[in-house]
């Protein structure tokens, strides 16, 4: 049966024009060395990389929640491959990521619509995925699976979330779920060879794996802070670590005599996540809301920190490589980064960003977000595949050509709110696209011969896109955050000037969320899900094309238009993220929203989660044989 997608609050504008889908999208080694941190950026940024894992080729393995996974060689090069579908024909939220004891690598499904685990290939990067069950007495029913962690004999450890579960999987998909009554979200297999994990209500829990038993110890302070828990990891001393990232602490438990400590980290409001053991016999941590890295001295609890040469980066999940260097993602600007712990970071620690409650609710913001004025609803779509027709003509774009941000403004005579120009850039940012084939390429029957010929590589023969917007951009909120826009479409070549235009085009874009949901993620403090947009667009004639318009004819000919919506088509995709704003900048007058549109508005920026009626209590496991699916 066939699934359909949640609507999104995407602002598409930009999908009047399509971009050519890729199942592996790879970046060159522009990675850059600042301040001791190398830094790769991923092509779209927007794709949100969170888990990470060390690879056996000195580079590293990373899920990105509105991308798929990627991989990160040595020289900081990125090579990007696509996740396959779930049953229901929507598409996953990669979150976790670890390696096995075997070398294998694994990542985990944030989607509650089909919880998975995959095994990716590292030769090819095909994923195997693993559908968990979601019926029966253990069952990982909206499990929002992320935390996953190695076990014995090349097995794989991973929390069920609000499912209660805990399950463990082997490579030939046999899986045991154990009940814990409980919340998981990150793992970690203890020096006790116990599985030890954080429950979003503030435990920290210990699984016998022999028994399914379970016991919980309270960490003081984390109950009070939004998210409770951040990562969990075995430190050098034996002991187990993890973060605090709503209360701003970093605490330890003792598994032998279960004593729990919590140390402060210096910026109030850091929001501490992942944390990781490195060579100099330290514990490493990433603060989102302030872009910084600290360690830890697991002897006296001292905590010093680092700022990342980009602010707003807001680094997640940290790990550490067999020669010693310390990988971390980067979601708030989409880069990988890597540094040696002998040497760390050179600059001075970043103060936090305006926390939502200081104390205890932090705000690890990212990039975009500094784009619209503080505490206005803000978003950022960027484009990443998928095709268009208008009339004759077919165009593909490469990803991340059109992006198009702002924040919710006021109605005008319309009655839609507006889409208000961000305080900074463009609202529209595009770059020019060639035509594959130029002018020539475009003629009825012959054109695509022609096209490939010499004649096609002239420079009055070269054709390319670019497109504006025609008037402001409005927003509809009937059950969605759609958008309303008018582009043109310019023709750029020797002969047509500079003054070919296709339009104004008229589009009303409803999106949808194509994993059924944005994401809901503990690692970032933004909405960000990857979006599918189908609209017909009735197409004018083109104008204003050669001296005089003396050539609008023959390109309306050549592109057969007008033409009217049922003869085009859009299928595109692209990346969702929306966030409060964080720019201290004012609103302009007459510009802010309605109380009604604000808070229709903010119903998407709300984190709220279903949870079972009932979860299993522990001790209680099962195990089956799952189906692999590629």
């Amino acid at each position: 049966m066939r699934h359909r997608h949640s609507r999104t609050g995407s602002l598409a504008v930009a999908a009047v024009l399509g971009i050519g889908a890729l199942t592996a999208l790879t970046a060159p080694a522009a990675s850059a060395d600042t301040g001791g941190v190398t830094e790769s950026a991923l092509p779209v940024p927007d794709v949100t990389p969170v888990g990470i894992t060390a690879g056996a080729d000195g580079g590293a393995w990373f899920a990105a929640n509105a991308g798929g996974i990627g991989h990160v060689d040595a020289s900081g090069k990125i090579t990007e491959y696509a996740v396959p579908q779930n049953s229901q024909q929507l598409d996953g939220i990669p979150d976790g990521m670890a390696t096995g004891s075997d070398g294998s690598v694994w990542f985990t499904d944030l989607s509650t619509t089909v919880p998975r685990v995959g095994r990716v290939d590292t030769a090819t990067g095909k994923s195997t995925l693993y559908e968990l069950p979601t019926t029966g007495t253990v069952n990982f029913a909206n499990a929002q699976v992320s935390g996953i962690t190695a076990g014995q004999n090349g097995t794989m450890w991973f929390t069920g979330g609000y499912s209660g579960a805990i399950g463990r999987i082997d490579a030939s998909g046999n899986v045991t779920a154990y009940a814990t009554g409980l919340s998981p979200s990150t793992i970690t297999l203890g020096p006790d060879q116990a599985v030890w994990f954080t429950d979003r209500n503030g435990n920290i829990g210990r699984l016998d794996p022999a028994t399914g038993a379970v016991d919980t110890y309270l960490a003081p302070s984390a109950p009070g802070g939004s998210p409770s828990f951040g990562d969990i990891t075995t430190g050098p001393d034996g002991k187990l670590w993890f973060t605090e990232p709503g209360v701003g602490k970093v605490g330890t438990i003792d598994p032998a005599t279960k004593a729990v400590t919590e140390y402060g980290v210096p910026t109030p409001d850091s929001r501490p996540f992942g944390i990781a053991p490195g060579k100099d016999g330290k514990l490493w941590v990433t603060e989102s809301a302030t872009s910084n890295v600290a360690s830890v001295d697991p002897v006296s609890g001292g905590v010093q920190e680092y700022g990342l040469p980009k602010r707003l980066s807001a680094p997640a999940v940290i790990t550490a490589a067999p020669g010693g260097d310390l990988w971390l993602t980067e979601p708030g600007r989409g880069l990988i980064g890597r540094f040696d712990p002998s040497a760390p970071p050179s600059s001075p620690p970043n103060p936090a960003v305006p926390a939502f409650t200081p104390g205890v609710y932090p705000n690890g913001a990212a990039a975009f977000q500094n784009r619209c004025p503080a505490g206005q609803i803000c978003q950022t779509q960027v484009t990443t595949g998928g095709t268009v027709t208008i009339g004759s003509f077919k165009q593909t774009l490469p990803a991340g050509a059109i992006r198009i941000s702002g924040y919710l403004g006021a109605a005008d005579e319309t009655g839609d709110p507006l889409l208000v120009p961000p305080v900074s850039g463009k609202q529209l940012e595009s770059a020019p696209v060639d035509v594959p084939g130029g002018l020539i390429g475009q003629l009825p029957l012959v054109g695509p011969i022609l096209g490939k010929s010499p004649a096609a590589m002239w420079d009055v023969n070269k054709l390319s896109v670019t497109q504006t917007l025609n008037g402001p951009v409005h927003v509809t909120l009937s059950g969605a955050f759609g958008a309303k826009a008018s582009l043109n479409i310019h023709l750029n070549n020797q002969l047509l000037g500079s003054s070919c235009v296709i339009g104004p085009l008229d589009a009303s874009l409803s999106p949808a969320f194509t994993a059924g949901a944005p994401t809901f993620d503990d690692a970032v403090s933004w909405i960000v899900g990857k979006v599918s947009i189908s609209a017909p667009v009735a197409v004018p004639a083109a104008k204003g094309c050669g001296p005089f318009g003396i050539l609008d004819g023959v390109i309306n000919q050549m592109m057969a238009l007008p033409s009217p919506a049922s003869k085009n088509s859009m299928a595109l995709t692209g990346v969702l993220s929306l966030a409060g704003g964080i720019n201290p900048s004012n609103v302009p007058e007459g510009l802010a929203p309605s109380a009604t549109a604000k808070a229709k508005a903010s119903k998407l920026l709300k984190r709220t989660a279903k949870k079972p009626a009932r979860v299993a209590k522990a001790p209680k496991k099962v195990t089956l044989r799952l189906k692999a699916r590629r």
